[in-house]
């Protein structure tokens, strides 16, 4: 499934910022995966993502994403 082309001048100026960020992120996600194929490429982009965020974020959110589960591991 292939995504839809992005409209560059619907997007205000913040998130032609942010698409032109993610693209850059999913071409070096996409490079990282050339040389490591036994990666996903879509995980790698995930990881690089969330590298940006602060440690006390990642954490927070790692701990939302726990109560999810209903069962233990």
């Amino acid at each position: 499934m292939s995504e839809a082309p992005i409209e560059w001048d619907r997007l205000s100026e913040e998130q032609r910022a942010w698409a032109l960020h993610a693209e850059a992120l999913r071409r070096r996600a996409q490079a990282i995966a050339l040389s490591h194929p036994d990666l996903d490429p879509g995980d790698l982009y995930h990881a690089l993502r969330c590298l940006e965020l602060s440690s006390a974020e990642r954490l927070r959110r790692g701990l939302e994403r726990g109560k999810l589960r209903t069962y233990a591991r």
